[in-house]
């Protein structure tokens, strides 16, 4: 597994490696002031990129982007609680990433490891990021296929098609975008060796 360095202060990572990822899943997760794109805004934006079989991974920018103090003080409480409780709106307050620096960064990363390939992105009840990404950082969003690889979906098909002994193992649930694209990816890791499986498989 090849990682960048970190930026103590933003959490910006240098990834020099140029390595090309096959049919590769770019894990794209935010954390938002709440859900509604028209008001609410990218607070925090984590990437890593996988091959098409899990097997390979490199993580990306993990930036927290600054915004102002209207946009900290219209969080709703649920979501307050839980960027407080994570130290995200005190990192928020602090940053002096803006959200087209963020992106370029993301942009220049993806662009380094998918070559020619158009990549899918990837993650839990991904359509939510992606909707954001639209309306800020339309750019990035362009990068990627119309085809979404939503593990939220693969879980609520497992649910209905399969015994409780093959649902992956409950997540920590930590609400840091990074942490949650890793247990994305543990998750469909688990569906893809416990449920996608067969004698022919070239897993």
């Amino acid at each position: 597994m090849a990682r960048g360095k970190s930026d103590k202060r933003s959490h910006q990572r240098v990834d020099t490696s140029k390595e090309h990822y096959k049919l590769p899943l770019v894990w794209i997760k935010l954390r938002t002031s709440g859900l509604n794109v028209e008001v609410d805004k990218i607070l925090e934006i984590a990437c890593v990129i996988t091959d098409g079989k899990l097997k390979k991974l490199i993580e990306g920018p993990e930036l927290v982007i600054h915004q102002t103090k209207d946009t900290r003080d219209n969080m709703g409480e649920r979501c307050e609680d839980h960027r407080a409780a994570n130290g995200l709106i005190e990192k928020v307050t602090q940053s002096t990433i803006r959200e087209k620096e963020a992106e370029e960064q993301v942009i220049e990363f993806v662009k380094r490891h998918v070559s020619a390939y158009t990549p899918s992105l990837a993650g839990n009840s991904v359509y939510v990021d992606l909707m954001f990404l639209k309306k800020y950082m339309p750019d990035l969003a362009s990068l990627f296929s119309h085809v979404l690889v939503d593990v939220s979906s693969v879980n609520a098909l497992c649910q209905r098609w399969f015994s409780a002994d093959k649902m992956a193992p409950p997540k920590e649930k930590k609400h840091r975008a990074i942490d949650d694209i890793k247990e994305s990816i543990a998750e469909l890791k688990y569906y893809k060796e416990h449920v996608f499986k067969s004698a022919k498989s070239k897993r």
